[in-house]
């Protein structure tokens, strides 16, 4: 997809996050969605050798109660056939793919100690690269505790859903902002959708 205008202006919720979506480009992703994967691997290069930083939004593409998703779904199908495609990295086929709104909670909690990048790039490897199945609260009380946060605060915090409004209120303010689909980039005055190399990312986020 090309840049093009954004349809209007992201209305944030009441967040930790609220004030950095207010005014950094936004990248929209789905932790168990692979061009999502290989985008950020895009973006994060760009954000290492320009500076510039992007802020991480999660967005769940098929959220309860909808059935979970059959990795032969030609949909899915389709997308682990274009990120193959994307990569010469072999990325792991999986045998189930699992609801991401729990990861996507463990990434907000390691956000409010400045640890989102940094986890959501360990929730990305453990399910491509590893197999691990990330709907598990084990698999990500473990994630979290290699960033080193405190294993019995994550596990309480997955337990009681501390994030989960908050996971589910993101996604509903991108679907108000006209994001509807992953991977998304975004910036005040356009947006990327779906994959794009190194040079595009720096084009957008520079704002040339």
């Amino acid at each position: 997809s090309e840049a093009g205008q954004c349809p209007g202006r992201l209305v944030t919720p009441e967040t930790p996050l609220a004030a950095m979506i207010a005014t950094l480009p936004k990248y929209y992703f789905d932790a168990v969605d692979p061009v999502s994967f290989l985008m950020d691997r895009e973006i994060r290069a760009v954000e290492d050798e320009s500076g510039l930083r992007v802020t991480r939004v999660p967005f769940e593409l098929r959220p309860a109660p909808a059935e979970l998703t059959d990795p032969t779904d030609p949909f899915w199908a389709s997308r682990w056939s274009e990120a193959q495609s994307l990569t010469a990295e072999s990325l792991l086929v999986p045998h189930l793919v699992p609801r991401s709104r729990k990861a996507h909670e463990l990434f907000l909690h390691a956000e409010t100690s400045g640890l989102g990048r940094d986890a959501l790039e360990e929730i990305f490897n453990a399910f491509f690269v590893k197999g691990l199945d990330i709907g598990r609260v084990d698999v990500l009380v473990g994630i979290g505790r290699s960033l080193g946060l405190d294993h019995t605060e994550t596990k309480a915090v997955l337990d009681v859903d501390r994030f989960e409004a908050e996971a589910g209120h993101l996604t509903e303010t991108a679907d108000a902002a006209g994001v509807s689909t992953v991977p998304c980039l975004v910036a005040p005055d356009a947006r990327l959708e779906g994959f794009h190399n190194q040079a595009a990312i720096g084009t957008l986020l520079a704002g040339r």
